[in-house]
């Protein structure tokens, strides 16, 4: 596929969902949310406020209207002016007085929400500046100046997620190159050093204490736009060992990433390595991958996105058809899969890739060992090991698959074993009393920011980072055969355990994470897969503080190989 061809091809699916895009909008000039893409507010009535991150949808109107709309009709429509006007009303009248905006819940102030809305917001003043009111203009830009100065002030301190940092970074150039104001671009610069201070000689920039390759290719994202924006030397270097892990993780089958990363995502987003595809030569393949992966949607893409990531994604593609056309290389061949033996080890995020003449397999070391098995010559997952989840008898979920950078792994030529405690898992859902108590608290003490900063510091100290270790622990080891693996499995439980169920699980994710656990077409391979996912019985639950054996021996058929 031809860089040309790929370009087309993120057009065209990007304007298939502008029908559902424009749907979200509320279009009735004489309502009192008009220009709001929040449907479930304005036209549910199921939420009680407006989340600014869906006004990101201003930008593919902006984008329709100024660039292309594949003679669908939105190029220069007047019609389409007065949603953009009307969706960049909105998203200023939704902002804060200190320049912030709320994505979660009310009086957030979520440095998410004001960089991410920014920075879209902006990228469409770009493109329709000349076109709208100068009553539009004004206003967008004073919000523009007001939340770029709440950056300026403030910052984001409940954990380190780059991606968040990067649109911060990349939002800041826009307001600072909009007013030509110093302030701006240097407080930009902050948070680009903050993603390159804390990225991994392994090439990795850090989501919540590790690596994950899906939220990687959204950072990447944002900050290969601030590097078009500055040509910044450093970055670019950053950039080139981003791109170096990244593509470590594309799998045979076209897929990228999963429950081993730190987030568990499984998404792509492609717009950062087709901006860098014309510089680097790893970025160039990886775009080409996932081009043909997008094409035979082989990925989690706009079809599997529910409204959180629809505007962030389609934007992304938008973007990505423009750097694939815009660039002037002829083809974009997709190497063949390499028949050389290798075990690529990053220590510091705890991942693993081994490549072997007939599989390719990626173990998360950092997370109790979970693991994708892939065969080469077939291109296609053959078994996906996500550990051992149980029940006890109160239904508190106990699972071996829990971030733990420090753990013990030992590495070989033929195999790897993996040390890993079992954790308490929370599947906490709001119910009527807690979720009234929870919005009592962020519409009246939430109003001060001490008290804002605090509620979303104990959120996720409650839904992320808090754990509670219990007596049961893994020791397994993946044998590494020519044709296949064997995975030994030793359960122990220092003392008894009231365990109703356990088992091993090919699709689980113990991290609270909206972003992951989206439908990928390879999902259905593992219907009667080689992975066993069967509970232990009674008997052998009993046993566990003498401690239970398991095997299972996964062979890939290399028939008819040279």
């Amino acid at each position: 596929m031809t860089a040309s061809e790929a370009g087309q091809l993120y057009l065209q699916r990007a304007l298939e969902q502008m029908p559902r895009s424009i749907s979200l909008q509320d279009r009735e000039s004489l309502s009192r949310t008009y220009g709001c893409f929040d449907r479930t507010y304005w036209a549910w009535k199921f939420v009680d406020f407006a989340g600014a991150r869906y006004q990101e949808g201003v930008y593919p109107l902006a984008f329709v209207f100024a660039v292309d709309d594949g003679g669908q009709g939105y190029l220069n429509n007047p019609r389409v002016l007065e949603w953009i006007e009307a969706g960049m009303a909105y998203w200023a009248s939704i902002q804060h007085r200190d320049g912030a905006f709320d994505e979660a819940y009310p009086h957030e102030h979520s440095l998410a929400a004001t960089a991410f809305t920014s920075f879209y917001i902006a990228e469409a003043l770009r493109l329709v500046d000349q076109t709208v009111s100068a009553a539009t203009r004004d206003r967008t830009r004073n919000a523009l100046i007001r939340a770029g100065e709440w950056l300026v002030r403030n910052d984001e301190t409940h954990g380190l997620l780059s991606n968040h940092l990067a649109a911060a970074a990349a939002a800041l150039i826009h307001v600072g190159q909009i007013f030509d104001d110093r302030r701006f671009v240097d407080r930009g610069r902050h948070y680009l050093d903050r993603i390159l201070a804390h990225q991994s000689p392994e090439g990795w920039y850090e989501e919540y204490g590790g690596a994950d390759p899906g939220y990687q290719t959204h950072a990447t994202f944002y900050l290969a736009r601030y590097w078009q924006l500055t040509d910044d030397e450093t970055l670019a270097a950053s950039l080139d060992r981003s791109v170096e892990f990244i593509k470590h993780f594309v799998h045979v089958d076209g897929t990228l990433g999963g429950e081993y990363g730190s987030r568990s995502t499984q998404f792509v987003y492609p717009a950062g390595f087709e901006i860098l595809a014309a510089r680097n030569e790893s970025a160039r393949w990886i775009a080409a991958r996932m081009a043909e992966s997008i094409r035979f949607r082989r990925v989690a893409s706009l079809e599997t996105m529910d409204a959180q990531n629809f505007y962030p994604l389609l934007n992304n593609v938008l973007f990505a058809s423009q750097a694939a056309t815009e660039r002037t290389d002829v083809s974009d061949q997709v190497e063949s899969a390499s028949t050389e033996s290798a075990t690529i080890a990053f220590p510091d995020a705890g991942l693993i890739k081994v490549v072997r003449r007939g599989y390719e397999l990626v173990v998360g070391t950092s997370k109790g060992g979970v693991f994708k098995l892939f065969d080469r010559r077939q291109r296609r997952l053959v078994a996906s090991d996500c550990g051992f989840v149980g029940r006890l008898r109160n239904g508190q979920l106990v699972a071996s698959q829990i971030l733990d950078r420090s753990g013990h792994a030992e590495i070989s030529d033929d195999r790897i074993t993996v040390e890993a405690p079992f954790y308490a898992v929370k599947r906490t859902v709001f119910r009527p009393l807690t979720f009234m108590l929870f919005r009592l608290v962020s519409v009246t003490l939430g109003r001060v920011p001490a008290v804002a900063r605090w509620v979303k510091s104990l959120l996720v100290k409650v839904l992320i980072t808090r754990r509670r270790a219990t007596p049961l622990t893994l020791r397994r080891t993946i044998v590494l055969g020519r044709d296949g693996i064997d995975v030994h499995d030793h359960l122990k439980a220092a003392q008894p355990l009231p365990l109703e169920r356990l088992g091993r699980q090919d699709v689980f994710s113990t991290v609270h994470m909206g972003s992951s656990r989206y439908f990928q077409a390879n999902e259905l391979n593992l219907a009667g897969a080689d992975t066993p996912t069967a509970d232990l019985d009674h008997a052998a639950l009993e046993r566990l503080t003498e401690g239970v054996d398991l095997r299972q021996s996964i062979a890939i058929d290399n028939a008819d190989r040279q």
